[in-house]
């Protein structure tokens, strides 16, 4: 299993990438296999918005916890596997 932190996918349909383009620069992935998203450290779907904590690393290598709403019908899906990457290779195979 990857070394890696646990972290959350959340895919954006494609309004919700247009609209929080500028907003999500440092966190969004365009291009990967499985369309665009964000990484999150944690999620909540449960209140009038859907809410993601996000990690800013500045330069001094402190990490800075971001909270970001964004409405629910930006959101298309949540992807939350214990080792991504092994799962890319077989979704890939």
């Amino acid at each position: 299993m990857s070394k890696r932190r646990h972290r959350i996918r959340v895919f954006l349909n494609e309004p919700g990438r247009i609209e929080l383009a500028t907003v999500l620069t440092p966190w969004l992935r365009v291009g990967a296999t499985f369309g665009a998203y964000v990484e999150c450290r944690k999620v909540d779907d449960s209140g009038a918005y859907f809410e993601m904590l996000l990690d800013l690393q500045p330069d001094d290598d402190e990490s800075v916890d971001v909270r970001l709403r964004v409405p629910h019908h930006f959101v298309s899906g949540v992807l939350d596997v214990s080792d991504f990457d092994a799962f890319s290779a077989l979704y890939s195979a």
